[in-house]
């Protein structure tokens, strides 16, 4: 038996039953999307740093208060002949001054201040894949030449801010999954609500030959559209924080470094937070109803 899509439409409104219920959707959705793009992003900008900085060490050279013995320029050129005589280390390059003073600009916002400090220099090198050499090998042989040298290994802190992203991560699963069963339990409170409202309705339309089925249905039905309803504005939201969250990231990873591909993933993974919980709702409002109304008298 086919039943009228708007028989319990009062129903859900019925003391803002139904506004309270989609206002606990978008909330819900918006946290889940938020988890799950935040872990997205900060994994994807961890997978940039793993492939272009785990085989790659920075040697500081700080800079020198009185140049009359020793030139700050000789003192890089002995440093950058030592490394480049190294079986293990692939590419030595010395880094300008400039991309120096680019790189403390988020940290020191007066140029002034900037053109004061001693800038030390830096060397960027690079050792060969699955070499098992150390950054405080390096640092003891430079040290014979240039005492003050300091080596700074990024496979380190790497492998540290990997254990961080792991962790987040299942904070996010842990949120994602508590978001659901948030759901599934506050759709099952609303299907009791409901048909605690609507006893004598059920009862009538039972006496008419409508099956349970047919009224579980219809309760889907109603949840679907309402989830839809506020599921989307939900994701919407989460999307913009995440893009805040990006934009603030910006200084420590590059978009742009990503390919395509890994970019359809995120989306798509994201994506299938809202689309998943308007599933729950619905299916979850038609799993309440038949088990309500088949332990019903």
């Amino acid at each position: 038996m086919a039943l009228p899509r708007h028989i319990f439409a009062p129903a859900f409104r019925h003391q803002r039953l139904g506004w309270l219920f989609a206002a606990l959707i978008g909330i819900l959705v918006y946290v889940a999307s938020f988890a799950m793009a935040a872990e997205a992003t900060l994994s994807a900008i961890t997978f940039t740093w793993d492939k272009g900085m785990e085989t790659r060490m920075t040697v500081e050279i700080p800079a020198v208060n009185d140049e009359s013995s020793v030139s700050q320029a000789d003192r890089v050129r002995q440093v950058t002949s030592i490394l480049r005589a190294m079986p293990e280390v692939t590419s030595v390059t010395p880094v300008a001054d400039e991309e120096t003073a680019r790189l403390l600009k988020p940290w020191i916002s007066s140029p002034e201040l900037l053109k004061a400090l001693p800038m030390p220099s830096l060397i960027d090198i690079e050792r060969k894949a699955g070499s098992s050499l150390t950054a405080n090998a390096v640092e003891d042989l430079l040290k014979n030449t240039i005492s003050d040298t300091h080596v700074d290994d990024h496979a380190a802190w790497l492998a540290d801010m990997s254990h961080l992203v792991t962790g987040l991560a299942a904070i996010a699963g842990l949120m994602i999954f508590l978001t659901g069963v948030t759901l599934i339990i506050a759709v099952n409170l609303m299907c009791r609500a409901i048909m605690a409202t609507e006893r004598d309705t059920l009862a009538l339309l039972h006496s008419m030959g409508a099956e349970d089925d047919d009224i579980a249905r219809n309760f889907q039905f109603h949840a679907y559209r309402l989830a839809g309803k506020a599921a989307w504005p939900g994701f919407a939201f989460a999307l913009l924080s995440a893009g805040i969250l990006l934009f603030f990231l910006r200084h420590f990873a590059n978009p742009e470094s990503l390919r395509l591909l890994h970019w359809i993933g995120l989306g798509a993974a994201v994506f299938l937070v809202p689309l998943v919980a308007i599933w729950i709702a619905a299916v979850s409002a038609r799993l309440s109803t038949l088990k309500l109304l088949r332990a019903m008298p």
